[in-house]
């Protein structure tokens, strides 16, 4: 359809059932007809020419024939009331759908679209099962949102990640609601923040000390929201019922991979699930040092322009009772052969390789002997592994979403380099080897204290030394007896990644990923809640009896 011009209306004021309002911004065509409709509701400015043009292009949907709503979450921006991350989107997103799908342009059909926060309201909005609710589109999100701060005493917390985003993101828009607002200080603090995410203890940080002192920030970092509060925003157990179609969209760098994945599996609707060379911010297919070709346009085996009008097929199906465009419902991009291929289900099936660490006990730097072989080492052997809390191994790449650190594949070698960072790796390949879907480690290990902390990541080493990062997680384990193996069984990340012939796979393992992840102290305590600590061994095994490995599933 072609329209000559798009109608726009202004912070149009739609009033809840507790005399809350909310305001929205309606770009809708330009004629008497009426139209489903499309909603983001978010919590940043809805001025943004990002959310207008850059992460999906509001005019091309208009076009589409949809009236489209950017809608200000309750306490942003325009919208009255208080924020309180999280804790509303249910009952306010219900409200909304069907505020929405009454309006004299709507038909009474809506969707919901949004990515990270966005994403979440879509999902909090369809548990609540609102009748006018016909399809959404969640990408880069979670399900639990707070599954990575508020995990119980001796798990790792993803501090760096909510201090950048409240001090980043919200505080400022907070304190010029309540006339509090103080830019100068506000600006200053946004503009060091990446020295402020090394401060400890992180649950006195002072910059919302210093802003505001009474903000939810505290309520989650010293453990006291409510568990009332907590179960409302737990949405992954209670996805199982629904049944509105869903279109889940990942980045393979992005910071919210896992969770998008877990809601994902855990839907039980008509669903379909796409993961690009993307990280949270960019989804050009720039993602760090490299840039994946394909990754932004002509995506997917049916060749989707982008991912507009990935949106708006999705939607023409479900709202407008079109064919679907799109056959199989899960579509990966595979980086290093820069093509899409679609499967049957997540994770595709694959066949299982295990290389198993090897070391006589010197695997510390690049420069050790460690080694990733087909059959454990005969002898069972120990690499001592250094965790000094005042000089924490770097955050460098891979998913993060903190500030100051970039997102995607970055050069490594310097952090290989390190005393303090165990490296085993294979042989030169002899030939491609394609790794798709979930890699997985079992690794024997110890720890001097009460908590065991473990960063490992996989890299590909290319032929002329260099090193570029591939996936990598972080696990934090009570420890039942101080200095005595045990078997840590973790996932390391999820990827479609060519091994070329001539490179070579390397994994690296720390004790420390920061400021990613708060720090362990070794004495039982880390760095969200204490200020001091001291250096100390863990230990990583090899061996017949502590056959520590990484399971890889390679394409059939």
């Amino acid at each position: 359809m072609k329209i000559e011009k798009i109608i726009v209306e202004k912070n149009i004021p739609f009033e809840l059932s507790d005399g809350t309002v909310l305001r929205s911004d309606v770009f809708r065509p330009n004629d008497n007809n009426k139209y489903p409709t499309l909603m983001l509701r978010l919590p940043y400015n809805k001025e943004e020419k990002r959310y207008y043009d850059e992460y999906l292009e509001v005019p091309r949907m208009v076009e589409a024939g949809y009236v489209v709503i950017l809608q200000d979450v309750r306490g942003r921006f325009a919208s009255d009331g208080e924020f309180y991350p999280f804790i509303h989107e249910g009952k306010d997103g219900y409200e909304a759908v069907e505020w929405a799908a009454n309006l004299p342009y709507a038909n009474g059909k809506v969707g919901l679209f949004g990515m990270s926060y966005h994403g979440y309201t879509q999902l909090a909005a369809a548990v609540e099962n609102p009748p006018s609710l016909k399809a959404i589109a969640p990408v880069m999100t979670m399900a639990e949102p707070w599954a990575d701060i508020l995990n119980g005493d001796s798990a790792a917390k993803g501090v760096a990640k909510f201090q950048t985003w409240t001090l980043g993101s919200i505080i400022e828009d907070q304190l010029k609601k309540r006339e509090q607002l103080d830019s100068t200080k506000v600006q200053k603090y946004q503009a060091t923040m990446q020295e402020w995410l090394h401060y400890r203890p992180a649950d006195e940080w002072p910059p919302m000390k210093d802003l505001d002192p009474n903000s939810f920030f505290f309520d989650v970092m010293h453990n006291k929201v409510s568990s009332e509060l907590i179960e409302r925003t737990q949405l992954l157990d209670k996805l199982h019922s629904i049944q509105i179609p869903a279109l889940f969209i990942g980045g393979w760098f992005d910071a919210l991979l896992e969770p998008t994945i877990a809601a994902y599996q855990a839907y039980k609707g008509p669903a379909q699930f796409w993961v690009g060379p993307w990280t949270h911010e960019d989804m050009s297919g720039h993602a760090g040092e490299r840039y994946f070709e394909g990754g932004a346009e002509q995506i997917g085996c049916d060749e989707v322009a982008d991912p507009t009008e990935l949106h708006i097929k999705w939607f023409d199906h479900w709202l407008k009772d079109k064919p679907m465009a799109v056959d199989k419902p899960v579509h990966l991009y595979l980086m290093g052969q820069e093509k899409w291929a679609a499967f049957g289900q997540w994770p595709p099936v694959t066949a299982t390789n295990e290389l198993f660490l090897s070391s006589n006990g010197s695997s510390q730097t690049r420069r050790g002997d460690g080694e990733l072989v087909e059959q454990p080492m005969l002898k069972d052997t120990k690499s001592e592994l250094l965790l000094d809390p005042d000089n924490p191994v770097p955050t460098r790449g891979g998913g993060v979403l903190i500030a100051g650190n970039g997102s995607g594949v970055f050069e490594i070698g310097d952090i290989q380099d390190r005393e303090d960072v165990l490296v085993y790796t294979s042989s030169v390949l002899r030939e491609d080897i394609h790794i798709l879907g979930t890699v997985k480690a079992s690794l024997w290990v110890s720890s001097p204290s009460t908590l065991c902390d473990i960063s490992i990541r996989l890299s590909d080493v290319e032929p002329n030394g260099k090193v570029f990062n591939i996936i990598d997680t972080f696990y934090r384990e009570k420890v039942k007896a101080v200095d005595q193996p045990f078997c840590l069984e973790l996932e390391i990340g999820h990827t479609a990644y060519l091994l070329k012939k001539g490179h070579s796979l390397r994994v690296d393992i720390a004790a420390s990923n920061a400021p990613l992840y708060d720090i362990n102290l070794n004495n039982g305590r880390t760095s969200k809640t204490s200020k001091f600590g001291k250096p100390a061994i863990e230990n990583v095994y090899h061996g017949v009896n502590f056959p520590s490995r990484i399971i890889l599933p390679i394409e059939k």
